[in-house]
């Protein structure tokens, strides 16, 4: 039996921020089918919060899931959960900045 072929975490990881950014494409031009949308998209974010993610960005995409509804709040657990992700945003812009001065160096 011949062994079948897997697919990389990452490319998991991407084809379902793939399909969860085109549902929300879809429910902003949608006039019908709303609801199985709407389920559809809430099953592909469930299924992207039990992936691991492949990099942090993928960390910060899942915090941006898991608290979007916390995020604009007036509260101080709000304000922590937001300057959180800022935080992580800018260590993951300095990592790449980092990458790009390594890969001009070599």
């Amino acid at each position: 039996m011949a062994d079948q072929p897997t697919t990389s975490p990452p490319t998991i990881w991407a084809s379902t921020i793939a399909n969860i950014d085109d549902l929300h494409q879809q429910l902003d031009g949608a006039a019908d089918n709303i609801r199985a949308l709407e389920e559809r998209l809430i099953a592909s974010e469930e299924y992207l919060l039990d992936l691991q993610a492949p990099d942090l960005a993928g960390v910060i995409r899942k915090l941006e899931l898991l608290w979007e509804e916390q995020l604009h709040g007036q509260d101080r657990v709000s304000d922590q959960k937001a300057l959180i992700l800022d935080d992580l945003r800018r260590l993951d812009d300095l990592r790449r900045l980092d990458d790009l001065r390594r890969l001009a160096a070599a």
